[in-house]
């Protein structure tokens, strides 16, 4: 016995101390041992078949673990849990929502649980079984704000976790005719391809707005090397009107050294023709449309 809490000490640790009667049983723990542990206490039923080794601590991540395993073999963190576990812009949520085959039968108390009959792709991610990157954007594109899901899209491939071809053949793979998320995604992605990721969720929700209030769309990121060899990067550039616009975020002029070096940029820009507008995240995130709109003005 002694052992095979050993095993299973060594096995929960890194997976926010749950486990589910199957993996017992491969760690060694008959039906017997595992109904002795939680009458003593020592183990904490969850779920039917999922299990808690030691007091429970109702962390979001522990909940939605213990609900992928309790949903059975397939099961996935899906949708808006997905989203956040993968760490993109744009959602915050604590809700535990998982996707599973469509002849599975448990539903997990306290989760929201969608059906599939299509491929569910999965990975791993903080101990947590959760569908792909990809997936989940497509999940996600089907139910959430496109402005959410184009935060989203933005930050995974400024992270380095997916790109336009993956996501392409994901949208052909697993998209199509029912899928919700199939045009809004092609749509978001298809707009990324011919500009670029931005720099941060601000200059995402402003390139949104610029678009939507019908501004010529900007070179994002647009590199400017002065006669001198200095080279900068402005967040939203129009080159042939020697314009640009920058969103400043919280760091932005973080101490006297910080603010000399953006003055001394700002006027080398100057000085070489080009004209910039500064607006802060606080104010993109605020009022974008007001933004988008004195943006509009500043190009005329």
């Amino acid at each position: 016995m002694k052992r095979v809490d050993a095993d299973v000490g060594r096995w929960v640790a890194g997976r926010y101390r749950l486990l589910d009667r199957a993996e017992a049983a491969e760690l060694g723990a008959s039906d017997r041992m595992i109904s002795a542990r939680v009458a003593s206490g020592r183990w904490v039923r969850l779920h039917p078949g999922v299990y808690q080794v030691g007091p429970p601590n109702g962390h979001w991540l522990a909940r939605l673990r213990a609900a992928v395993l309790a949903a059975g073999p397939g099961a996935a963190a899906s949708h808006r849990s997905a989203f956040v576990l993968w760490g993109l812009d744009g959602l915050e949520t604590r809700l535990v929502e998982v996707t599973v085959p469509y002849t599975h039968g448990p539903i997990p108390e306290g989760t929201v649980v969608h059906r599939t009959r299509r491929n569910l792709p999965r990975t791993e991610v903080e101990g947590i079984t959760v569908t792909t990157v990809e997936r989940t954007l497509l999940d996600s594109a089907g139910m959430l704000p496109r402005l959410v899901v184009a935060k989203g899209l933005d930050s995974a491939v400024r992270q380095g976790l997916t790109n336009p071809a993956v996501l392409w053949e994901t949208i052909r793979l697993e998209g199509g005719r029912g899928v919700r998320g199939t045009r809004p995604l092609s749509t978001l992605v298809a707009a990324l391809e011919e500009s670029g990721e931005t720099g941060s969720p601000a200059e995402t929700e402003l390139h949104q707005a610029m678009r939507s209030a019908g501004i010529p769309e900007p070179v994002l990121q647009w590199e400017v090397v002065l006669s001198d060899g200095q080279r900068f990067v402005i967040d939203f550039g129009w080159p042939t009107l020697l314009k640009g616009v920058e969103v400043d975020g919280l760091d932005a002029h973080s101490g006297p050294a910080q603010l000399e070096n953006d003055l001394r940029r700002q006027n080398a820009l100057l000085d070489a023709g080009i004209e910039l507008r500064r607006f802060s995240a606080r104010e993109v995130r605020r009022d974008p449309k007001g933004v988008a709109v004195a943006i509009a003005r500043f190009l005329l």
